[in-house]
């Protein structure tokens, strides 16, 4: 009973501190621009907070920007992104733990049973796997379309880190985690903005241009 409750208390803080900064106003003139100068890092920093990252908003995401505001005025494009950085490095570090009780409650009903299906295979094959986000160096606003009540937003993350795969024994069967590698996809996140979940919930993920990890750190769903 004790564990019900405290999986229940963990889940409630997740959808809290992503609906905080997914939704929130922040008063921020959506168009703006934050560039922060990048700098080499310790592998050993926090994944959570990844400092030295780039955002920026196309025009082209104008259109949806004002229908997402017209449903929920408290919407901003600063705030998103604030939270998509955030959930980046929780679903990597989720998915490579194995972590289902947190995917749950950020990924979409198809994007988890991707997720889930490839943490089996590995449970299977007694793998573990290993992935550090040494540095997320950008996250872009790609495109932001509203049907009906729901809005979907496409997210291009560029990111340098390493992932490998070890067996029972710690032994190194796949990828290298020294290694590291320049990654770039998109994710898309979508939301019922008449809804009374806090979180938005990855939908999709495809690969960009970049280097492709013989470890993959994320399943893509969408080819």
């Amino acid at each position: 009973m004790y564990e019900v409750i405290l999986y229940a208390a963990v889940a409630t803080i997740v959808c809290i501190v992503l609906y905080s900064v997914l939704g929130k106003s922040a008063g921020q003139d959506p168009s703006e621009k934050l560039n922060i100068k990048t700098t080499p890092r310790s592998k050993k920093n926090n994944k959570h907070n990844p400092p030295n990252t780039k955002t920026t908003l196309a025009k082209e995401v104008s259109g949806g920007l004002n229908k997402i505001e017209s449903i929920d005025a408290s919407f901003t494009t600063s705030d998103f992104i604030d939270g998509a950085k955030a959930a980046y490095s929780m679903i990597l570090e989720a998915f490579a733990e194995g972590d289902k009780e947190t995917l749950k409650t950020l990924l979409t009903s198809k994007v988890y049973k991707v997720y889930t299906n490839e943490i089996k295979k590995r449970e299977e094959g007694k793998l573990k796997q290993v992935t550090d986000l040494v540095r997320l160096l950008e996250a872009t606003v790609k495109s932001i379309k509203v049907n009906g009540k729901t809005a979907t937003i496409e997210v291009v993350y560029k990111a340098e880190l390493s992932s490998a795969l070890f067996d029972g024994d710690n032994n190194l069967i796949q990828g290298d985690p020294d290694l590291l590698a320049l990654i770039s996809e998109t994710w898309s996140y979508k939301k019922d903005l008449t809804s009374t979940k806090l979180n938005w919930l990855l939908s999709d993920v495809y690969p960009n241009e970049g280097d492709i990890l013989a470890a993959d750190p994320t399943p893509d769903t969408k080819k």
